[in-house]
Formats: C-alpha cells, structure tokens, sequence
C-alpha cells in the first residue's frame, strides 16, 4: 500500500472506532491499525509522519479504554438485578403509591419494579381460556421503609425492642426446656446420674395486622421522600401502636398472645420501688436472669415525684439503673403497671411483613393507603412478671 492509501485506510478505521459497539470490535479495529503501521517502510516515513503515528497509536489507546470502559459499565448495568433493599426500589415504590405517570420514573426504578416484585399488580384476575391470569402480589415495602418503620417503633417502646423476633413464613413450633434436674458434684469415677429434663413447646400461628391511612388527592402532591416519611409516621402510628399494645396486653383472640395475659398483678408495696422489688421476687429464680423492669409513665412519675420523711427527693434523676435490675419507662404500659422479666423470653414472629396497598376512590377525591402485616406472638410460660402500684392518697 502507497502512503496515501495507508493514509486513507487508517481514515476509514479511525471512523469506525468511534462508532465501536463492542469490546470484540474495538480490539479488532486495533489489530488492524497496528498491521498498517507495520506495513509503511522506515526509509518512506519522514520524522513528522513518525509522530503523527505515534500520536494516532496513542489516541487509539485512549478511545480503547474509553470505550473498554463504557462497555463494562453497560454490562454492569445488564446484569444487576434489582431488590426491594436498592434505593431505585424505594422511589420507585413511593412513586407508583402516588400514582405518578410513567414519564416520572427513571430506567433504573422502571427496572427495580420488574427485577423486585413478581407484579405491580393489586387486583387478581383469575386465568380464562386464551387469557393470563393476573397476580395481585402488588408492591412490597422496600427494606429501607421497613427498617425505618421498626426503628420508629422501637425508639417508642423498649419492650418492642428487646423481645426477640423472628421472620418465618409459616407457623413454629419452639421447643423449651420447661424443667431438669441440676448439675451436680462427683468423686472421681464416679458415673454421673440420668438427667430428668422435661420439654414443652412455644406455638406461633400468625393473626392479621391491618390499618388504613386515608389523604386527599391534594395531599398527595408532595415529593416522594416526604410521601415516604408521611406513610412511615402514619404506620407507626397506627399499626405499631397495635402490635406493642397486643405484645404486652394481647389475649391471644385474632392477635398474639401478651406477656401479661393469664398473669395476677401483684399489688403491694407502699411505694413504686416497693412495688417493683416485689414483682421481682414474684418470679421463679430461673426466670430471673436477665430480667428487667419497664414501667409505665405513671409509675416513672410517681418514682421521681417520691418524697421520704425528711421531705426529700431521693428518685429526682429517676432510677434508670440500680442494685437490683434495670429499669425503662415504655409508654405502651398503661396507668400505673410494672412488667418484669427477660424480654428475650418473648417470640415474636413476623409471619408476612409489613406491606402498603393502594386504593383510589373519586368520590370526596381520597386515596386511601392500606398497611397488612400477618404477626403472633406468645411469652414463655413463667417468664414474666406483672405489678401495679397503687399510689396513696
């Protein structure tokens, strides 16, 4: 090839490079440059020409790394799968509970919503000849709501917080041991004794959580992070409210079973701490490692408003820690009740997670948000101790 035609050669491939759709085509292009240039006699090519190749080799490099670039961040864009724990998921969520248009969503939370959920779809249609049955699993809350919307309860009740939860889709069946005989010392060689140990069993089945949030049609007009916020607030309101109230009071008809149900409260002691100290001891000694004591607001009033004979305050700064157990005021606990024990003793199950529905009616323009958890909960047997105090006049 003369140089004119090496010229208009090397041209035509630096065209085709900057239209390169793939790595394959770009390190073809490349072999072929690197060919010609092998091809020009040393003796034909002046300095500046020799420069000129330098330079167009260099440039090569760049647009090849470039593009090598863009190619990896496109597959990368092509393989990821989204999850209801991305961010995309959760504006993508807020935006399709508001109902916004399909010109608001971005490519990546279109994707979310497809990768995420199996359908977007809230109402079933059942399958017919030459027609696909439509599922309703709808929009489940992203991971982040969901963790938001626990924090937000837990920040209002310690119990919540410490009791131990589980998430199994199904019923359990727990076993615990209920009683066993203790260790005990040996003389050398001396064989050791059968253990007599009796087991008994904790069920969970699982009782619907519902609460609907109803809002105009004006106040849906807002950005979807203050939608998101507005829905947590509400939730938590509502929704969480019951679930605490049930895990400490429930009687176990359609919700979980409370720790306090089935338990007499013990009413003596002339004195808030007095009525602790006495609820404790009202334990059996096994349930009492680990416990604590959550009181309700009326008794944490009465603890800091206590006068002894001298006239003094002695329970001024509340008594959040002493000699005998730990102790938290929950605002869930009514009038002046005291709850003892190892909040780890009570199982909560979390049997399908919190999830929000949409539904949109014209007349008085409201939309109304549906939130639908499936839950139960029970204490283990002996675990817990209750108590009033009486105040005295």
């Amino acid at each position: 090839m003369t140089l004119k035609q090496i010229e208009e050669r090397k041209a035509e491939l630096q065209n085709k490079i900057s239209e390169a759709k793939s790595k394959e085509e770009l390190e073809e292009l490349r072999t072929q440059i690197e060919a010609i240039n092998k091809e020009i006699p040393e003796e034909e090519i002046t300095k500046e020409e020799e420069r000129n190749l330098i330079a167009d080799t260099e440039e090569l490099e760049k647009r090849n790394i470039k593009n090598l670039k863009i190619f990896k961040e496109e597959e990368k864009m092509e393989e990821r799968k989204y999850t209801i724990a991305d961010k995309e998921y959760r504006s993508a969520w807020a935006k399709k509970l508001m109902g916004l248009s399909e010109d608001k969503f971005t490519e990546e939370e279109k994707r979310a919503l497809g990768d995420a959920v199996t359908t977007t779809d809230t109402t079933f249609v059942p399958s017919a000849e030459g027609t696909q049955g439509i599922n309703n699993g709808g929009l489940f809350i992203p991971t982040s709501v969901r963790t938001e919307l626990l924090e937000i309860i837990e920040k209002q009740s310690p119990i919540f917080r410490d009791i131990r939860k589980l998430q199994v889709a199904g019923n359990v069946d727990l076993p615990y041991l209920f009683k066993a005989d203790d260790a005990e010392w040996y003389a050398e060689v001396t064989d050791t004794k059968n253990e007599g140990a009796e087991y008994k069993n904790l069920q969970l089945t699982g009782w619907e959580l519902a609460k609907d949030v109803v809002v105009t049609w004006k106040l849906e007009e807002m950005s979807t992070e203050s939608f998101i916020a507005f829905i947590l607030e509400e939730l938590a309101n509502k929704m969480g409210k019951a679930l605490v109230n049930a895990i400490i009071y429930g009687d176990g008809e359609n919700k979980p079973t409370g720790i306090t149900h089935g338990l007499s409260a013990i009413t003596t002691g002339e004195t808030p701490v007095d009525n602790i100290i006495n609820t404790y001891k009202s334990l059996p000694e096994d349930s009492r490692v680990g416990a604590k004591a959550y009181i309700s607001t009326g008794v944490n009033i009465e603890i800091v408003g206590y006068k002894d004979k001298n006239g003094n305050y002695p329970f001024l700064q509340g008594m959040s820690t002493n000699n005998l157990v730990s102790i938290e005021q929950d605002p869930y606990l009514k009038n002046n009740d005291v709850v003892v024990g190892n909040p780890r003793y009570y199982i909560l199950n979390e049997v399908t997670p919190i999830r929000v529905e949409k539904e949109r009616t014209v007349k008085g323009r409201k939309t109304t948000y549906g939130g639908y958890a499936i839950y139960d909960g029970k204490a283990k047997p002996n675990a817990f101790a209750y108590g009033q105090y009486t105040p005295t006049v």
